[in-house]
């Protein structure tokens, strides 16, 4: 008898905790989600064949106005870094911001250097590694920096790894502004060895 009540409170008890985990499962599924929220994306479709077709000839001191912002490529700065026959190269610029839209821009999609044979080169890490321990925090800039809204920004940014022996290629920007796919306009910069300047005393620390 004892045997039978036992048997018959433990089935009831199951029935019960079932009763329940189908009242829990059921209050999940109609608890509603939070809406989604929609991410600002500025991006343009990217067209391969387009990039670079507009060229635009720079010169270097000289202001370049383009897409809303107005560009200054200010200095190519050689620090003397030797590295199994290679140098590390910076690029000291200054650029406005003419949109109401901050935005943020990085040496490898923004910059190139061309060579003459039409060889691309593009920003290493190694280069940021190094002007983090040796460039003042307030003169260099790491990836990515920002450009604030009817705002201008000044600094030094890259760098680029080339051959010691070469000092005759083009820096290339691409002003994309507030859409980072938007390269169909590109400016170069004629550099020679005379161009090419080392940091003055107020860079390093």
């Amino acid at each position: 008898m004892k045997k039978n009540k036992l048997c018959a409170f433990l089935l009831a008890a199951v029935v019960t905790a079932s009763a329940s985990a189908g009242c829990l499962d059921k209050h999940k599924k109609d608890t509603p989600k939070p809406p989604r929220q929609e991410v600002s994306d500025n991006r343009s479709p990217v067209d391969l064949s387009a990039i670079g077709t507009n060229v635009i000839n720079g010169e270097l001191g000289t202001m370049v106005s383009e897409n809303n912002m107005d560009f200054t490529l200010n200095a190519v700065i050689d620090p003397q870094v030797r590295d199994s026959g290679s140098k590390f190269i910076y690029f000291d610029i200054t650029l406005r911001n003419n949109t109401a839209t901050e935005y943020a821009m990085n040496t490898l999609n923004n910059f190139y250097i061309e060579l003459p044979d039409g060889t691309k080169m593009y920003s290493e890490v190694r280069t940021q590694l190094y002007a983090e321990s040796h460039f003042n925090k307030d003169k260099y800039f790491i990836d990515p920096f920002t450009i604030p809204s009817n705002g201008q920004f000044s600094g030094i940014i890259g760098g680029f790894i080339m051959e010691e022996n070469v000092n005759d290629f083009s820096v290339c920007f691409f002003p994309t502004g507030e859409d980072p796919n938007n390269k169909e306009t590109v400016i170069k910069y004629s550099i020679t060895a005379d161009k090419i300047t080392e940091p003055d005393s107020s860079v390093l620390k």
